[in-house]
């Protein structure tokens, strides 16, 4: 700028070229209309522009200053509630103030520090929409977060059922006359089931030490066999009348008020001929006692009427020692272990060999480690059985 000073414009007429002294007012003037000129034509491009007048009205009404606060908060206070780290002397800190509309720096976000929904208390049940019968646990695993976790006891018991782990039972029968045998089965694991033969003159007693020695005991029935054999004293023939046989039965059954059920002793005629199995099947239901079928024939129809008499029944799937000899035994047992694993359950019937009652000692214990469980004969059978007339008429029973 030439403050004071003349400024000399050069103007040229009739081809002459004169100088003419300009004054500084004169010049202002000219710098003034210019800028307004800019202006004008700024003001003009934004308002021609889309978006830019809608700002520039709400700004109108907005100051355009920036004043400074003195914050009389505790430098502590300041520091947990804007962020701010620093100011060690404990002096108040300036702040600045803008406009109105503008948002504080180190403000909570509204979108992250919204206040908690207050819902309607509902139980955890309705909210899980589970039935009755299912107990809810509550895990509070923090302060803030609440986890629901849902317990099922009937889906537990179902997923125990389909996991359950192979079953054996055992049953030792022909117990009774020979004490020093039956004492050394009564040793063996309480799981095994003891059969005891009526007939023994030991036999009662036998079988209430095994009942004490937490066994549970069946009573061995003689029954009639195909061919010569004698099945012993107050067998069950098929010539006898159906009261003789209930009779005869009822009277063997009330020498062992313990037991969980009978199995017959030979019995291969007597178990195939339908007419001769009612009355025993009858007795077996009035008792709640089960029958066990040990199926010394093919021909058996000892199970099908059980079932049209609504008793209890199972049925031997293998024969222990029916070979002589450890490796025909030991056989068998891989036999029954196959067939549990197979089927999920096995029955096996042994005799008081000397040999077997030694290897079924050893074997038992080592099931555990299997994976098989050993259980008693009563496990194996279906709690409750109902009588099918339908079926009892079919079967001309």
């Amino acid at each position: 700028m030439w403050f004071g000073a003349e400024i000399l414009v050069m103007m040229q007429a009739g081809g002459e070229k004169k100088a003419k002294p300009v004054s500084l007012s004169a010049y202002a003037g000219a710098v003034c209309a210019a800028l307004v000129l800019g202006a004008s034509v700024g003001l003009g491009v934004s308002l021609v522009l889309p978006g830019n007048g809608g700002r520039t009205a709400e700004r109108a009404n907005e100051p355009t200053f920036f004043v400074t606060e003195v914050d009389d908060t505790s430098p502590m206070e300041r520091n947990l509630s804007e962020g701010v780290v620093g100011n060690r002397g404990g002096r108040p800190a300036p702040r600045l103030l803008g406009p109105a509309s503008a948002q504080r720096l180190g403000a909570p976000n509204p979108f992250l520090h919204q206040p908690a929904e207050t819902l309607p208390p509902v139980s955890i049940a309705d909210a899980l929409d589970l039935p009755p019968e299912q107990d809810v646990v509550l895990l509070d695993v923090g302060p803030a977060i609440p986890t629901l976790v849902a317990v099922s006891l009937v889906q537990a018991e179902q997923e125990r059922d389909e996991v359950r782990r192979p079953r054996i039972a055992i049953v030792l029968d022909d117990l009774g006359p020979d004490e020093k045998a039956t004492r050394r089965a009564i040793a063996l694991p309480r799981a095994i089931t003891l059969s005891f033969l009526p007939y023994g003159r030991a036999s009662h007693g036998l079988a209430e030490e095994a009942l004490s020695r937490g066994h549970e005991i069946m009573v061995h029935i003689p029954m009639e066999p195909e061919g010569d054999a004698d099945p012993g004293p107050e067998a069950l023939y098929v010539s006898q009348s159906t009261d003789e046989i209930a009779r005869s039965l009822a009277a063997q059954l009330d020498r062992f008020p313990g037991a969980v059920g009978f199995n017959n002793h030979m019995g291969s005629r007597f178990t195939a001929d339908v007419r001769a199995l009612l009355p025993v099947m009858r007795e077996a239901r009035a008792r709640g006692l089960l029958f066990l079928d040990s199926r010394t024939s093919a021909n058996t129809l000892a199970g099908r009427v059980a079932e049209a008499a609504g008793a209890r029944t199972v049925s031997r799937d293998v024969f222990l020692d029916h070979a002589q000899g450890a490796d025909g035994l030991l056989s068998q047992l891989d036999e029954i272990e196959k067939t549990a694993r197979l089927t999920g359950s096995a029955i096996g019937i042994g005799h008081p060999h000397a040999l077997t009652l030694e290897v079924l000692e050893v074997w038992a214990r080592g099931l555990e480690s299997k994976g098989i469980d050993l259980v008693s004969i009563s496990v194996m059978a279906t709690p409750e059985a109902v009588a099918d007339p339908a079926l009892l008429a079919s079967s001309g029973l």
